[in-house]
Formats: C-alpha cells, sequence, structure tokens
C-alpha cells in the first residue's frame, strides 16, 4: 500500500513539473525587445516573424490591416495602397515571407467564422499574387473571431475584427 501510494505522488509531481515548465514567462507574443523590427516565435512555425508596425513603417503604410465589411471578402480600393506596398516588398525581397491573418467579428458560428476569415486571407493573398508575389512567400491562416481587435460588443468593436492581418515572418 505505501509502495502504491508513492507512485501516486511521484507520478503528481512529475505532472507537475513538466505542465510548470511548458508555461512561459515571455509576453503572450513571446516579444523579444532589444532590437528593431522585434522579432518573435509565430505561432505554429519555428520562424521568425517581424513587429507588424515596424513593417508597416518600412512599407510607408499606417497598418499593416485590411479590414472587411460585414460577411464580406471583397477589398475595399481604399486597401490597394497596402496591397501595393506589400507587394512591391514581397517582390524585391524574395526570401521575405508573410503570413496572412483572416478574422472575422464574433456574429456568425465558430466554424462559419473560420471559413470567412480563411476566404478573407485567401482573397488578399490572390491580390498579392495578380500583382507579382510568389505563392511561396504567402501562408495564409483563418482565426475566425478568436482573436478580436478590440473588446466589446460594438459596431465599432465588430468593425475593427473584420481584418486580415499581414505579418511578416522574415524580411
Amino acid at each position: 500500500m505505501k509502495v502504491n501510494n508513492l507512485s501516486r505522488m511521484l507520478a503528481i509531481t512529475a505532472i507537475s513539473v513538466f505542465l510548470a515548465a511548458c508555461s512561459s514567462s515571455k509576453n503572450q507574443a513571446g516579444v523579444q525587445n532589444g532590437f528593431a523590427g522585434a522579432q518573435s516565435a509565430g505561432i505554429g512555425t519555428n520562424e521568425p516573424f517581424v513587429n507588424s508596425d515596424y513593417m508597416a513603417k518600412v512599407l510607408g503604410v499606417d497598418k499593416n490591416t485590411i479590414y472587411f465589411d460585414f460577411d464580406k471578402t471583397y477589398i475595399k480600393s481604399q486597401y490597394n495602397y497596402i496591397i501595393q506596398a506589400n507587394a512591391n516588398y514581397l517582390k524585391s525581397h524574395p526570401s521575405a515571407k508573410i503570413r496572412l491573418e483572416g478574422n472575422t467579428d464574433p456574429q456568425g458560428s465558430r466554424e462559419y467564422n473560420i471559413g470567412l476569415g480563411q476566404r478573407r486571407a485567401d482573397q488578399v493573398a490572390q491580390q498579392l499574387e495578380l500583382q507579382g508575389v510568389s505563392s511561396q512567400q504567402i501562408v495564409t491562416v483563418s482565426y475566425g473571431q478568436e482573436r478580436p481587435a478590440m473588446l466589446g460588443d460594438s459596431q465599432q468593436a465588430y468593425q475593427s475584427d473584420r481584418r486580415v492581418d499581414i505579418v511578416y515572418m522574415s524580411q
């Protein structure tokens, strides 16, 4: 009986140590501070990515994000300059890679929103490819409603959630 209890305690201790080792003291984005264009570990990838605000400045755009109307995938002409700036950069830097992160507001089912976010990311990818960007430089992902830009149930919050963020995984 004592051996059985000891085995249980050792197993619980081992699990606790394992779980503690899995946690991280980095901030949520894993940002490593200390140099321009702070690089972070990308989600689901071992490649670093470049801070979006830094890349927006490099590209000469306010923000490297394209916003969409409710339940739409059409890119408004007001965002053509963002597409063009990214296309120009990517064509002149063939080793650069981007991740197009499709997002939605929380209206609709989770499954529908994952699909809508993916269609939005695919639409941006298609526009970049039409400008001459290699498909090998582009990765698309949909986060659906899981990564809100602004918390709340207001139309302003919903509008800020309907977007594709262009994230550089390498320069």
